[in-house]
């Protein structure tokens, strides 16, 4: 990233070095936009198995034109991963990325991202220190963003999802950034 080197968790399992690229891009893109990123990390869990994802795309329109109207937003990015392990039903780990300098607390964001999940019969699970506020060219701040964001790349619980059908396994916004 910008001549950079860093280091990412490929521990165990190893990583998908293209599902690593699009969501590294996405937050290339983000900061390409904003000096400041608020970016917050969590998981969604369902009580079914389906075969799509359009449960994502319902969540992230709610969501999305919630935080646009709340904060004034022009974009929105994201990445999220989808995961199927011994569970049943498969779930989400996701990022939400938003410009720093209309948000920099998750506080209303995790009460609507929960929310709104809620409402579509779902579970939504914050990880241990779930948000960052990165600036542009503080290399620490991005290093800990990547090595953190590599985790949703992990081959680890994704070979069940990968490609049935053609059902997509990783998602980023395709404008900002998603290769």
């Amino acid at each position: 990233m910008g001549g950079q080197t860093y280091w990412v968790n490929a521990k165990k399992s190893g990583l998908y070095t293209p599902m690593l690229n699009s969501i590294v891009g996405q937050f290339e893109a983000m900061l390409s936009h904003h000096s400041k990123v608020h970016i917050l990390r969590f998981d969604l869990h369902q009580n079914i198995y389906t075969d799509d994802n359009k449960r994502l795309t319902i969540f992230n329109r709610r969501l999305f034109k919630w935080l646009k109207r709340k904060y004034d937003l022009e974009r929105v990015g994201f990445a999220w991963v989808r995961e199927h392990e011994q569970a049943q039903q498969q779930h989400y780990h996701y990022a939400l990325m938003l410009n720093g300098h209309k948000v920099n607390s998750p506080v209303y964001v995790q009460e609507k991202a929960v929310q709104v999940w809620a409402d579509m019969s779902g579970h939504l699970f914050w990880p241990e220190y779930p948000f960052y506020n990165v600036q542009r060219g503080e290399h620490e701040q991005i290093q800990e963003v990547i090595y953190r964001l590599s985790y949703l790349a992990k081959t680890r619980s994704k070979p069940k999802t990968l490609a049935p059908a053609g059902l997509r396994n990783v998602k980023c916004h395709p404008h900002f950034g998603c290769k």
